[in-house]
């Protein structure tokens, strides 16, 4: 039971104790004082607090100086809602050992529970310099940075839970959560990616799964003949939004940016499929406007012209460095009879909470 880690904490008020001698080694428990222990544990875990409350006691009772009953009573009345009394036993404990880091880390666990993120960082940041290949603690740290607003901090003791204990799966759904709520999706996805990897069930894993996961979705309205020519448009969009794809084209990009060039980027690679599928099925040419502009190189003005507001600053942009360049498009698009009404495709692609 030693083991259990708590991830919301709260206030620590130093109190004067100490035990009567110590006993940190094993061997020297009394056999009596570590079968009481381990029946506390087992109560514990079933959620008979108060009966391992009494084990926990009577263990204390034949062993003062050791430190273990001492913390897994202090854990105990944590669960039971009794910090004053978890306080102490943690303190207690800490006086048994004054290297029990998870000692630490209750107290840290009380402090941020009671909102004295302060305190609290300053017990975790005592259990991360006692437990050098722990995790936990750190994991803890980074909780408490994240309530304080703190990010770089919180992602830095991510990162370096993650270095110390790499199969810890916590610190790497916690980094992603942080990415994803700064728009740093690719960072995001490889962070939650690695925790899949690691914790392969549960609703944390349900959760990453479905925003890392690229979702197409189809109408459902559609006809077979029509189905493959709208879904062409989201695996297009789909390839760019791949990791893969896009570091190839923006290496080391942490989120994906759908700006005037990808959505050149993306219309191009749809009207390439757009165009093979008319020519194996003649007369269907339901996106055939998209692929004559596109042959005739006038993606961007075809863009800027259907997008409405979306890209007012290029259209200026691009008129002031190409003019008159817009003007020959729409006659070129009237002499064609091609509309300048955006492509509606009828599916979506989802991917880390966005829909295109």
């Amino acid at each position: 039971m030693n083991n259990r880690i708590h991830t919301i904490t709260l206030l620590f008020v130093l109190v004067s104790g100490s035990c009567l001698w110590s006993l940190n080694l094993a061997k020297d428990v009394p056999t009596k004082a570590a079968e009481k222990v381990h029946n506390g544990n087992a109560l514990y875990d079933k959620g008979s607090y108060d009966e391992a409350v009494k084990e926990y006691e009577s263990a204390i009772t034949l062993a003062p100086g050791w430190y273990e009953p001492h913390y897994e009573l202090g854990q105990t009345y944590y669960e039971m809602k009794r910090p004053d009394d978890a306080r102490k036993q943690y303190e207690l404990a800490l006086g048994c050992d004054p290297n029990c880091w998870l000692c630490y880390q209750g107290l840290g666990n009380l402090a941020d529970d009671l909102g004295d993120r302060e305190l609290a960082l300053k017990n975790y940041q005592e259990a991360v310099t006692l437990a050098p290949d722990r995790g936990q603690p750190r994991y803890n740290l980074a909780i408490t940075y994240v309530r304080l607003q703190r990010l770089d901090e919180a992602i830095s003791a991510l990162k370096d839970a993650e270095r110390v204990q790499p199969e810890y799966a916590s610190p790497y759904f916690l980094l992603g959560e942080v990415y994803y709520q700064q728009k740093r999706f690719y960072l995001a996805a490889d962070q939650l990616f690695q925790a899949t990897k690691l914790e392969k069930s549960g609703p944390r894993f349900d959760k990453a799964k479905k925003l890392i996961d690229v979702q197409i979705v189809v109408d459902e309205k559609l006809d077979a003949n029509s189905m493959g020519k709208h879904m062409a448009y989201c695996l297009a969009r789909a390839g760019s939004i791949s990791a893969e794809e896009y570091r190839k084209r923006f290496p080391g990009a942490e989120t994906y940016v759908d700006n005037l060039a990808e959505e050149e980027y993306v219309l191009g690679n749809f009207a390439t499929i757009a165009g093979e599928l008319s020519r194996k099925k003649k007369g269907d040419s339901e996106f055939g406007g998209l692929v004559a502009i596109k042959a005739a190189g006038y993606l961007i003005p075809f863009i800027l012209s259907s997008s409405g507001e979306r890209f007012g600053k290029e259209l200026v942009e691009y008129e002031t460095k190409n003019p008159g360049r817009m003007e020959e498009f729409r006659k070129w698009a009237s002499e064609n009879k091609i509309s300048l009404e955006p492509i509606h495709p009828r599916c979506e692609v989802h991917w880390m909470g966005q829909t295109w």
